[in-house]
């Protein structure tokens, strides 16, 4: 006999209690509403993702709302990012002791000198001036380091002079721009009427004084992150053009792809703050439809697919480090494609797909490689990839064996053999492969046959970092976003005005993610929900090692390949609401409202606006350790 449906609000007859069902309290789905759910949804609980290969295919749907994020965050990502204008001629003294002249034509008020360097990280200068060109004092001087490359610096004195004399006292920098101000005039430099060398015969000095002031128009009476590099651009924007002009690389403390990549930016809009953080903003863009596919391809609707990129767009740690020239955009960009190939692998059975689940090995595997490349800490996702690796493999074989099929061990053995190939000789020669744009620029006579030399070196350094820094953090406060990172503080304001940018992360997607993640491993572990172990393994893969690294220094940043992690758990917990509570929709909406609201509201600290300093201690530091 047919059992009675089930009534609003009570269980169907005949149907014993069970934990897994809803209670029947008001709002929440009947038994027969969920059940009618999960039969027609493309994703189902208990054993994986459950998504068929139809729901994974992409519609016109999915391609507009990929093309209409991808524009949101093209949009933010290259707005105000940066001058596309910057000084390109310099001068280089060879010899202590050459310099040049400046002469104003008449006496001026100087009341600052703001220099620009470029690639050099020692060697020092003397600054003098005078009113009649006989008598002469001293005005300033400047000793060159690796924080001054690229960025404009100030030097704030005030004095009444016709003539200022620069002398290099010791060499080993490059000095790309000078410009005098007066505090009556800041929109312009003092006009120069003359420059005249004092360079010592056969000397090697490359260019003339002149070239210190001939492009004046692109010097700013105020330094700021439009014109200056900042925090670690001063690293890899500057290796980047290092390696296009085959000059001795300064930065060597990560694997070089991640600068290589930097390159192209460089190559289009030249050595200026747009061209060197253009492919950043390029990489965040690109990271908003891996994220989509990745979720389109976990959860098999474009509802959830839709709902990780736009958190993702909203996200401040993805925002921020798509704007400044740092590499790890890159590494995390290809973290997200390498365990979602993974996951991919481990949906496909052998009886149909055995040679589409080698290809997305061989996806997984490049990733890896490319990841590697860029920076060693997203190697230790590779750990968690194995972990996913032989659960899968042991569940092909299982599986095939409870089939009766033939040659499991066949197909295991190529399995394995495909698994040495694509995840240690193909990452291995993609990072080899990185090298050689360091090999062309390094002067030494080096070559790949020192490729372990470099390694060892990486890692004396890394281990070697012991001095303390206002805003590194310990591995255990990141979750709870206890210490950001103070990329950037703004100069010359007006008392009352702050402006910063901060690597800070949403609050909603990191401590809402946090508990996402949490649940969602205490219901899919339950459930053997896939999906789920994929987020745990490739989560704790990247977070475990910091416990035990020997590096003593640490940073939120560090925290960043675990960003994409709790966006997904985010949108399992929607999913997992909506498919039992009549709420659930509105709980998403909510939750997605308050995200883009979040992220308008720490906007200031993520883009450099200008704001008042008592907003910014009031509204926008919620945490005594949130220093900006």
């Amino acid at each position: 006999m047919r059992a009675a449906p089930a009534m609003p609000g009570r269980p169907a007859k005949g149907r014993p209690a069970s934990c897994d069902r809803p209670s029947g309290r008001r709002g929440r789905r009947t038994e027969m509403d969920l059940s009618n759910s999960l039969r027609s949804s493309p994703v189902s609980f208990g054993g994986g993702s459950g998504s068929g290969r139809e729901s994974r295919k992409w519609t016109r749907l999915d391609l507009v709302l990929v093309l209409l994020l991808m524009l949101v965050s093209a949009v933010m990502s290259l707005w105000d990012l940066g001058n596309r204008t910057g000084a390109q001629t310099y001068w280089k003294p060879s010899v202590s002791g050459e310099g040049f002249t400046v002469d104003f034509g008449k006496e001026r008020a100087v009341d600052r000198l703001n220099l620009y360097e470029g690639p050099g990280a020692h060697g020092r200068t003397k600054i003098e001036w005078s009113a009649d060109g006989q008598n002469w004092e001293l005005y300033a001087e400047i000793e060159h380091k690796h924080n001054r490359v690229f960025t404009w610096k100030s030097e704030n004195k005030s004095i009444t002079a016709r003539y200022m004399r620069f002398t290099a006292v010791s060499t080993g920098y490059t000095l790309y721009e000078a410009a005098f101000f007066t505090k009556t005039v800041t929109t312009v430099a003092i006009p120069i009427a003359q420059v005249t060398d004092n360079g010592k015969a056969g000397s090697a000095t490359v260019g003339s004084g002149l070239n210190v002031f001939d492009e004046q128009e692109y010097a700013p009476y105020r330094p700021d992150y439009r014109n200056s590099m900042y925090f670690d651009e001063i690293y890899h924007g500057r290796t980047a053009y290092e390696f296009i002009e085959k000059m001795e690389p300064y930065e060597n403390t990560h694997p070089p792809l991640g600068k290589v990549i930097l390159e192209l930016g460089i190559r289009l809009f030249g050595m200026t703050p747009y061209g060197w953080r253009f492919m950043v903003a390029v990489g965040g863009t690109l990271m908003v439809p891996v994220m989509y596919a990745a979720a389109k391809g976990m959860f098999g609707r474009t509802r959830y697919a839709f709902l990780a990129a736009l958190l993702l767009v909203l996200e401040g740690f993805h925002f921020v480090h798509s704007r400044i020239t740092n590499v790890d955009i890159f590494g995390v960009t290809f973290t997200v494609v390498m365990y979602y190939a993974m996951h991919r692998y481990g949906e496909t059975v052998w009886r149909d797909g055995f040679k589409r689940g080698l290809g997305w090995l061989a996806l997984s595997g490049v990733f890896f490689g490319c990841a590697s490349s860029v920076k060693w800490n997203y190697m230790y996702g590779g750990a968690g990839l194995a972990i996913l690796f032989f659960l899968a493999l042991f569940r092909k074989i299982r599986q095939s064996r409870s089939e009766g099929q033939r040659r499991v061990v066949r197909r295991t053995l190529l399995t394995l053999l495909a698994a040495a190939v694509f995840f240690v000789a193909v990452p291995a020669s993609i990072y080899v492969a990185s090298y050689i744009p360091y090999e062309r620029a390094t002067q030494a006579n080096d070559g790949i046959k020192d490729l372990w030399q470099y390694q060892k070196n990486m890692y004396n350094y890394h281990k070697g970092v012991k001095e303390a820094h206002p805003y590194a953090s310990k591995w255990y406060t990141w979750p709870l976003m206890l210490r950001p990172v103070w990329y950037y503080g703004g100069q010359d304001l007006a008392p009352g005005e702050a402006q910063s940018i901060a690597a800070i992360g949403n609050p909603l997607i990191w401590w809402g993610g946090l508990l996402a993640m949490l649940a969602s491993w205490w219901i899919g572990w339950r459930r053997r929900d896939r999906i789920v172990l994929t987020i745990a393994v490739m989560y704790l893969s990247f977070y475990v090692p910091w416990m035990v690294a020997p590096r003593s220094i640490t940073f939120l940043y560090h925290y960043f390949p675990m960003v994409p992690l709790l966006i997904l758990s985010l949108v399992w917990m929607m999913r997992w609401w909506e498919e039992r509570y009549r709420d659930g929709r509105r709980l998403t909406t909510a939750a997605v409202v308050a995200a883009a609201g979040l992220f308008v509201w720490f906007y200031p600290v993520l883009a450099g606006v200008m704001i008042s300093r008592e907003w910014m201690n009031l509204f926008i530091r919620w945490l005594p350790s949130w220093g900006f």
